[in-house]
């Protein structure tokens, strides 16, 4: 297949001291083979690349096994000295211009921050027309800028295009090993930018952009899974760990403050409820200080050595919570290992000064393109292998990114590393390779607060939504965030929802979290149990997290319903294009299998009366639930699962 070469010098009109490289090349037909079904003729595909020196840009559609139409991009250095790259932007024309009914969903990319979003392609249109008028009045526009999606349409994952009834159009990456896709679409085009975090190629090198796939479907679950199938098969991954975990953690009633008694006590009244053995995770708090993750707090005594001895005497398993790209300005491994941390363009170490509810915290950032920075954290982990863990849950994932630094951060302009020929993404990779190789293949990886995809092919798990509260507006939020990720469950990574929490204000004490959102719990016991339905069908892990010492014996209940349900192969919302209209707006309607098994989990998150028609599922009558309930049914027909969910979802 042909590979085409174009290279566009600087226009001195635009008054930049870069470079700016344009891409036209036309994909002859010859170039897509034999294509399958859903295979589609993208017509010119553009690739505008930014960098400080002239760059050899190529790429080619192939079809891939999988179905999908691939686009492949190879970058070149063809000079006699280094370059910096700072952006790249491809443009894949769609043939005609969007319906005005068309609709558009953006993929779910990071836990708490970006849940799938709904919107109609009209929305869009004007969004982007008056963002277009806006730039065209600025002196020096940049016609690059009229990418710029706005604050939630765009997605790391994919964009997905609801044509017509049955008629669907997906764009995706199947990578993230040196930037970050930032995919969105117009109504005319799909689109895809990455900062290029001033990535260094050296004369004469050449790096493959991630890979963007494309195909149409009648069916989006089916899309939707083949695309995940996709992105398992790119990075490696033959089988996620098929396990299950319940238990209880300490985080969302003790949260930093908790004592071994609280953790012994709490695991044997949850012991009563199940038979074991049960994960019992240790969470944040028990360090000295950030990043001093070889030292244990004075008033654990014995250490975790000690705790994880005695939940292993109890037949249960010990899971340990740490902070893997953060440490503290007032940390031991900051004091003797400086330079294991990023800096900003003035040289200065990016911090975090947080005034909480128990401490000032004053966060810094690991820098994993330092060789020592690795060793430490994979010193760390063995550390804690040999006090007996063997489930990890690494947190604050997101902030080994520089998009998320530069968010929390607004002053910074330039995040400086050990190691600038690479990008965050680059240097996340290498962090996350550190980890996994010490956790060793055996043991389990959680990851929490993620964009998902650069963890791809290291995680077993990934927290999938933001932390739950006891407060009921918090469970349509996580609902919408958690199962917009379905296709990514059980092939990709395992989906963990959060936490079992079902408490009220009258199942506190005086040790309840200090933090506004954990204490004064507000749930109705009916609205705890829509938490635990949902629990019942989305996730494989299922810790309790409230004072199981106080816990009312109708909540203690919800715990043991739940932990007697065994974790679903496969749930999927039927509603995906009647809700996400916003963050808030959960999903109702989820369908569910346990091998032959079928159940439909149905949740009326609204405060008033409302009945659903479910006859295809074999109920003659409308089923009415009153506002914040939610129920569970078993299918009894003969309908296979992929038959009841195409017959129920066209409804």
């Amino acid at each position: 297949m042909n590979m085409n070469h174009f290279i566009i010098l600087p226009l001195s009109s635009w008054g930049r001291a870069r470079a700016f490289f344009l891409l036209f090349p036309a994909l002859l037909a010859a170039n897509l083979g034999a294509a399958p079904a859903g295979a589609v003729d993208w017509g010119k595909i553009s690739v505008k690349v930014a960098a400080t020196r002239p760059v050899r840009a190529e790429h080619r559609m192939v079809t891939g096994q999988d179905g999908f139409s691939h686009i492949e991009i190879v970058l070149t250095n063809p000079g006699e000295s280094v370059l910096t790259i700072e952006s790249v932007d491809v443009s894949i024309p769609l043939a005609g211009k969007l319906a005005q009914d068309a609709e558009v969903i953006h993929g779910s990319s990071c836990m708490g921050r970006r849940a799938l979003l709904r919107e109609p392609i009209v929305s869009l249109r004007d969004r982007t027309k008056s963002r277009n008028q806006e730039l065209k009045s600025v002196p020096h526009f940049d016609p690059r800028e009229v990418l710029d999606p706005g604050s939630r349409s765009y997605s790391y994952m994919y964009e997905l295009v609801r044509l017509a009834e049955g008629q669907y159009l997906l764009a995706g990456s199947l990578s993230w090993r040196i930037f970050i896709p930032v995919l969105s679409v117009s109504d005319s085009a799909f689109r895809v930018h990455s900062d290029g975090e001033g990535r260094q190629l050296k004369p004469g090198e050449s790096i493959a952009y991630e890979k963007i796939v494309l195909k149409r479907s009648s069916d989006w679950r089916d899309l939707l899974r083949e695309f995940g199938r996709a992105i398992a098969v790119e990075n490696g991954i033959k089988q996620v760990k098929e396990v299950e975990f319940k238990g209880w953690a300490t985080w969302d009633y003790y949260g930093r403050i908790f004592t071994a008694d609280d953790i012994l006590k709490n695991m044997a009244e949850v012991n009563k409820l199940h038979p074991g053995p049960l994960l019992i995770q240790i969470d944040g708090g028990w360090w000295t200080e950030r990043g001093d993750y070889m030292s244990v707090r004075a008033n654990l005594p014995g250490g975790i050595k000690a705790l994880a001895d005695k939940i292993k005497a109890a037949g249960n398993i010990p899971g340990l919570h740490f902070d893997g790209f953060r440490g503290d300005i007032n940390s031991e491994i900051y004091r003797q290992h400086p330079e294991y941390f990023l800096r900003d363009q003035d040289g200065k170490v990016i911090e975090d000064r947080q005034e909480r509810y128990d401490r000032v915290l004053s966060t810094i950032y690991f820098d994993y393109s330092h060789p020592g920075a690795r060793s430490y954290i994979a010193e760390c982990i063995t550390r804690m292998r040999e006090w007996g863990i063997t489930y990890f849950k690494v947190d604050f994932m997101r902030y080994g990114l520089e998009s998320e630094i530069k968010q929390a951060h607004p002053h910074v302009t330039k995040v400086i590393a050990y190691d600038p020929a690479l990008t965050s993404v680059e240097r996340f990779r290498l962090g996350l390779q550190a980890m996994r190789d010490a956790i060793g293949p055996e043991n389990y990886f959680l990851g929490c607060s993620a964009v998902f995809g650069p963890c791809i092919g290291f995680v077993d798990g990934m927290r999938t939504g933001g932390d739950i509260h006891p407060h009921y507006p918090e469970f349509p939020i996580r609902v919408l965030a958690n199962s917009g990720n379905f296709y990514l469950d059980g092939t990709v990574f395992n989906i963990d929802v959060d936490y079992l929490v079902f408490r009220e204000a009258a199942d506190e004490d005086a040790k309840v979290s200090k933090d506004p959102k954990k204490s004064g719990g507000s749930l109705a016991l009916h609205e705890a149990r829509m938490w635990a339905d949902y629990n019942k069908l989305v996730g494989n892990a299922r810790l309790q997290s409230d004072n199981l010492l106080l816990l009312r014996p109708e909540r203690k209940a919800l715990v043991k319903e739940v932990f007697d349900w065994p974790a679903m192969d496969e749930a999927v919302p039927l509603d995906l294009w009647k809700r996400a209209a916003t963050k808030e707006d959960g999903f109702e309607l989820i369908l569910a299998r346990k091998g032959g098994q079928i159940f439909l989990g149905v949740f009326n998150w609204g405060a008033a009366e409302k009945s659903y028609s479910l006859r295809a599922f074999g109920l003659r009558q409308p089923l009415s639930l009153p506002g914040r309930h939610s129920t569970i049914l078993t299918y009894q027909g003969t309908e296979s699962f992929a038959q009841l969910f195409g017959t129920l979802s066209s409804r």
